[in-house]
């Protein structure tokens, strides 16, 4: 027996990779009722040419449907234009699975200085930001290998911000087909299915579909107070333990004087607000 991650997943064949070799195998018929996806850790016997057993998950994400991802590059770019509030959630869902975030600002050959200055403003002191232009092979290459190296990352983010065309730089022997911008500044999704790619230094890469909505329907306002990274540094602080940043007056919030002081990004804190009503407005729909 011999541990592999499941790369390719087609038609019931399954091509995993293991630390010396890529292999394509068949699931044992036991495992049906488990289904495998790609990502997935398992244990497989190479010498009848199936997958014998699923290991334990790290984590999972429905759409598409991956397993085990370490890493999400969260890509933006001027056009279209960012939509921050999207950012701010898919930001919640990954720092809720263990996922490390990274921001990349693709297209920066048309980007301006004041557009790159907001995003790292707001979000430069909770994750990592990269500034590439998929146009550009060598800058891309430079900067996003290190980023990606002895990790399973996703691309991920809203649709026509060049997503397939960093995938093609990245791997240039494998042209995914990529899409423009609809007549109403949307993106087309071009990404129909879970492949992990493998790049020459090792990483593990995987595309996912673009998206232009995204809704937080399984967070409790807990949860989204939980994983507001920047809140922490001063929320040990607060007056009382279930202080929610909100309602609490300034005196006895330390969030608020953070926010005060420019120790916390205004916007961001707009939007977690409106965020933490709107799970609030859901709870009350749930419970009365």
């Amino acid at each position: 027996m011999i541990k592999a991650q499941i790369i390719k997943a087609v038609a019931g064949e399954f091509q995993v990779k293991s630390d010396t070799k890529v292999l394509t195998l068949k699931g044992r018929k036991k495992l049906k009722e488990d289904k495998l996806y790609v990502g997935d850790f398992v244990e497989v016997d190479e010498d009848l040419g199936v997958v014998e057993r699923l290991l334990p998950r790290r984590n999972f994400l429905i759409r598409p449907p991956l397993a085990n991802v370490e890493q999400a590059l969260i890509v933006l770019a001027p056009i279209p234009k960012p939509d921050l509030m999207l950012v701010d959630k898919l930001l919640i869902k990954f720092f809720s699975l263990g996922i490390t975030p990274v921001i990349v600002i693709n297209k920066i050959d048309i980007c301006s200085t004041a557009v790159i200055e907001e995003i790292t403003a707001q979000y430069g002191k909770i994750c990592q930001i990269c500034l590439i232009s998929a146009l550009d092979y060598n800058t891309t290459s430079t900067v996003l290998n290190p980023v990606l190296s002895g990790k399973f990352s996703i691309l991920t983010g809203q649709s026509a911000v060049g997503k397939t065309s960093i995938l093609n730089c990245l791997l240039p022997d494998v042209q995914m087909e990529t899409g423009e911008l609809s007549r109403i500044g949307r993106g087309r999704n071009t990404t129909r299915h879970s492949e992990i790619f493998v790049l020459e230094n090792g990483a593990m890469l995987a595309d996912t579909p673009g998206f232009n909505a995204f809704e937080l329907d399984d967070f409790s306002p807990e949860n989204i107070i939980d994983n507001y990274p920047e809140f922490k540094d001063f929320s040990p602080n607060c007056k009382y333990n279930n202080c929610n940043h909100i309602s609490e007056k300034i005196e006895d919030c330390a969030v608020k004087r953070a926010l005060a002081e420019g120790k916390i990004s205004k916007p961001r804190y707009e939007r977690f607000v409106q965020l933490f009503n709107t799970a609030v407005e859901k709870e009350k729909k749930i419970y009365g």
